[in-house]
């Protein structure tokens, strides 16, 4: 099922407050601010697209889980949530693995 209506409306301007804060990032990083002013900046993208991805989850299985139920069709939508769920944690994964590296540099900022 497609978004409509009100919840697409919301997720649409979710996404344009997570456009913004990334811009801002952007130019940050070209005009070579602080780490830390940077990073903070990436945390309010991070959530406001964490809060994007949670409304579009509750969305999901208010509609299109239950319709699969009824439709003797869960097996299909819970191997779609669980692989939704396995990519969260191998992105998680990933970025552990990024850290590690960028610790060995010890150089603050480059």
């Amino acid at each position: 099922m497609a978004l409509r209506g009100e919840t697409k409306e919301v997720l649409k301007k979710r996404l344009v407050r997570a456009l913004g804060h990334l811009n801002a990032v952007h130019k940050m990083v070209d005009d070579e601010k602080y780490c830390i002013d940077v990073l903070n900046q990436l945390k309010a993208v991070q959530a406001a697209l964490d809060k994007t991805a949670q409304l579009m989850l509750k969305q999901h299985l208010e509609t299109c889980v239950v319709q699969a139920v009824h439709a003797n069709d869960s097996a299909r939508v819970m191997d779609e949530l669980w692989q939704l769920l396995r990519k969260d944690g191998q992105a998680a994964d990933e970025q552990s693995a990024i850290l590690s590296i960028n610790q060995e540099n010890n150089n603050c900022c480059g």
